[in-house]
Parts: C-alpha cells; structure tokens; sequence
C-alpha cells in the first residue's frame, strides 16, 4: 500500500508508525535503563565479567529448561559448573543453518506470539534468519543504544539526523527526487541508499540541509558512496556533529571520505539483528565491546581462544534475550583483541581490532551508481541456503543462488525482482550452485565485484561460464 500513496501520504505513514515504534522503544521501562546503562559506563573490567556470569547461568537455566535445542544440545553438559566465561568452552558451538533449519526450536515454550518481537537478519553473509525478542526487553535494548552507542558520539534520539539505510523508501526505478523520504515524528531524513551519484549528490546534500539534520546513521558504504559523490561534484561540505556508521566494514577510504565531507568524527558501531555482541568506538578510536548485551569470544579454526591481536572468529553468546536464546552463536564476523591497556576515553571494557567480515564491494548501475548493503533481499526467500551478487561489468550482475530445503526457482526471481526493485535498471542473471565461493581469507560477501577481486576472478570464471544452472 505504501508505494500506491502520494510522497506526503507516505511521509505521514513513516511518521505513524514512528509514533507505534515509540511505544514499543520507549516505553515501559526505558527510563528506568537508561539510569542504569549510565550507572553501567563506570564498570570495571571485572565488574563487567562478573555481571555477565551471574546473567549466563540465568540464561543457561532458561535454555537448558525451556528451549528444546539446548535440552538435546546440553543435555550431557553440566551446565552448573559453568562458574566463568571462560568456562563456555564446554558448551557446543552453534551454527546459523541450525537456527535457519529449526527455529522454533531455539524458541523459549510458553510464550506467547503476542509478546514477540520478529527481528529478521539482514543476511550480510547471504544468509538471513528469523530472531524473536520479548516485547518487554525492547526498552532496554533502546537505552543500551542511546547510552553506550549515540550518547558515545554526542548525538541522541532528539537531534534530528538524516538514516540512510536498507529500507527502500524510493523505488528503484524512480529517476526524479526526491531520492528521500521524511519522518516528521523523529526528525529523520530518510534517504535512498540506491540512488547516489555525482548527478544526485546535490540533490542529496540539500535535503540534509534543507531538513537541518545534525548527525547521520547507517551503512558506511552508503554513507561514504554520497560523501565520495559529493566530494567529485565539488559541492560545499556539510558540518555534522557526528556519523555513526553500523551493517557493513567501515574502510579507511570510506572513513577519509566521511569525515572529509561532513567534517566531523565518523564513530563505527559493530552489531547484528540477532543482538548477542555489541561494539561501539570511543573518541580515542578504539571499539569497545558492551559486556550487557552478549559475551564475546575470538576463537581460531580448532576453536580454541586467540592471544591478543591474533584474528579469529567471533563466537557470542547473547545476554538479553530470554525468548530465543543464542549461546556460543558464530556470527561468521572476524576480529581480534587489542592488548590490555587504559583507554583515554575512560571505558574499561575489551577493545576489538582487526574487525573484518561483511566487506561488500559496491554495485555499479549502467548509469554509473554505486550500490551498496543489497542483503535486505534475502528476507524474501527463506529457503535459500545463502546467495551472492558477483558483477563482471555496470548495469550487469550476476545472483548466485545456494538452494536449501523447499526451494523453487520462484524464489531465486523473488530475491532477484526485489534487487531490481530497489536499484532499478540492472540485468540479473540467475546461477543456482551447489555452494557459494568465499574469499582467499575463509570469509564470505554478499556482493563481489571482479574488478576488485582480481585474485577471484579464475574461480569466477570457472563457475560462471562453466557448467551451471541458469535462471533468464
């Protein structure tokens, strides 16, 4: 219904369900959090960790007695003697396509379906699932993010701020602005992530003007492709107070560009809709991990735990929810510990380095957009195992499609119209394959683009112009 209404009716549709969200996010409870993560900001490195075992074993009691994963899962496991952190590596790892494959199994009993939360991946890796939270933890949630995420950056709920995000709030196929949409209940500049480029930029830039927006969320990718736009077009810098960037790795160049347009600090901010492991950078630079929300761990290829400054998996075990409690979760995210020592900024808690995982190339449009974070796409089809976008030439590309159980090739087209949906004029070409190539480093993208990949590119051409089953 949404793209049947005129723009102002679908700015008053942003703006009530604004309104419903509030209620939900800033209900019952949120003062009460907020007091409280403020309290939690002083914490000690030891106070944290002695926090987090005394929640671990509540959580471990909930799943062991209530979630029929972990009866079978832990059923030969002394889940009391589960006395530190550490001790989490007497429990099993487990693994996306587990909670893809039974979901409901990782559902507390009980419960019911009207004091749910559906919170769906973003499936960055090509994978997307299914998270259920309890309606009454979203006020704490919220005030985790406002305390220890945008009050970090000096920015909160109440500055109006321009969001570029997944959500397509523009179809792809509009050529004429506004490239945005406005939610008047928050103040919020919504603007398309899929249609930058040097011609739109100004366009862009004076919206951000225009509705007086003082800092800026979002993807980096998206972020930094109009910040580069805007830089090429020669257009007169916007002072922000601050960029917080989240959903995708934030490079070097992608930083230099933001900072350099929008002239002010641009803070990263590692999560994920399964909400086990949160990171948020400081002032100083460095990402600090926020012990309330899940336990971290980096674990090399035999699963054991990396020294500091070794890169290995990140494993995390979620603190908050006690309706689908994930335990020793592997997000499929790499990083390291830096070494222990004092911060200026004043947190005491661990600092992950070396953050890598979800580096997608851009997509480049025939008409010379950059395009990136398409992973909202795989919501559509659930019984895709995962999927990739691999583009040779603009305005071409490539979807590889990993089947899982129930497949059909409708919902290969399903992902594939919902992608065109959003950018517009682009050629797709579907490839179902047995399984989707990762990068030299273990890891997997959602889009590759081979110019950029060059020691890819063998492999690509194997599997694409070799034998395979194609989808017109």
């Amino acid at each position: 219904m949404y793209w049947r209404l005129p723009v102002r009716f679908q700015e008053a549709a942003l703006s009530a369900y604004a309104r419903y969200l509030e209620r939900r996010y800033y209900g019952v409870g949120y003062e009460y959090w907020l007091k409280e993560f403020r309290n939690r900001q002083t914490w000690s490195l030891i106070e944290g960790e002695r926090w987090q075992v005394k929640r671990l074993r509540q959580v471990l009691e909930v799943a062991a007695r209530s979630v029929s994963y972990y009866r079978q899962s832990l059923k030969h496991v002394d889940v009391d003697a589960i006395r530190c952190t550490a001790d989490l590596a007497r429990l099993p790892l487990v693994e996306k396509q587990s909670i893809r494959q039974n979901e409901a199994q990782f559902l507390a009993e009980g419960l019911k379906k009207e004091s749910l939360w559906l919170q769906k991946t973003s499936g960055t890796t090509g994978t997307a699932l299914a998270i259920f939270w309890p309606l009454a933890m979203l006020p704490q949630f919220w005030a985790m993010m406002e305390v220890m995420v945008r009050n970090v950056a000096r920015v909160g709920q109440g500055i109006p701020r321009a969001m570029m995000g997944g959500r397509p709030v523009v179809r792809g196929r509009t050529t004429l602005p506004p490239y945005w949409r406005f939610n008047r209940r928050w103040r919020q500049l919504y603007l398309s992530s899929y249609h930058v480029s040097a011609r739109t930029a100004p366009l862009y830039v004076s919206a951000i003007r225009r509705y007086e927006s003082e800092w800026m969320t979002g993807y980096g990718s998206a972020i930094a492709a109009l910040a580069e736009s805007a830089l090429e077009a020669g257009l007169e810098p916007v002072p922000l107070r601050a960029v917080i960037t989240s959903g995708d790795t934030l490079l070097p160049s992608m930083r230099q560009s933001i900072e350099a347009f929008f002239k002010c600090k641009c803070f990263d901010h590692y999560g994920q809709s399964e909400g086990v492991a949160m990171a948020m950078e400081c002032p100083y630079g460095r990402m600090h991990v926020i012990p309330s929300l899940g336990i971290v761990e980096i674990l090399r290829r035999d699963n054991t735990p990396c020294a500091p400054g070794e890169v290995g998996e990140i494993v995390a075990t979620g603190l908050m929810n006690d309706a689908m409690p994930l335990i020793r979760y592997r997000l499929g995210d790499c990083a390291s510990w830096a070494p222990e020592e004092s911060c200026p900024c004043g947190n005491q808690q661990r600092v992950l380095t070396s953050l890598e995982g979800r580096v997608d190339d851009y997509l480049v449009t025939a008409d010379g957009r950059k395009i990136g974070r398409l992973s909202t796409a795989l919501k559509r089809s659930p019984s895709v195992h995962s999927a990739q976008i691999v583009q040779e030439r603009p305005g071409r590309a490539w979807l590889l499609i990993r089947p899982s159980n129930g497949y059909r090739r409708a919902d290969a087209l399903a992902i594939r119209d919902d992608i065109i949906e959003k950018v517009g004029d682009l050629e797709i070409e579907i490839l179902e394959v047995a399984e989707i190539p990762k990068t030299p480093q273990g890891k997997n993208s959602l889009v590759v683009r081979l110019d950029e990949r060059p020691v890819m590119l063998a492999t690509y051409e194997r599997l694409l112009h070799g034998s395979g089953d194609h989808v017109p």
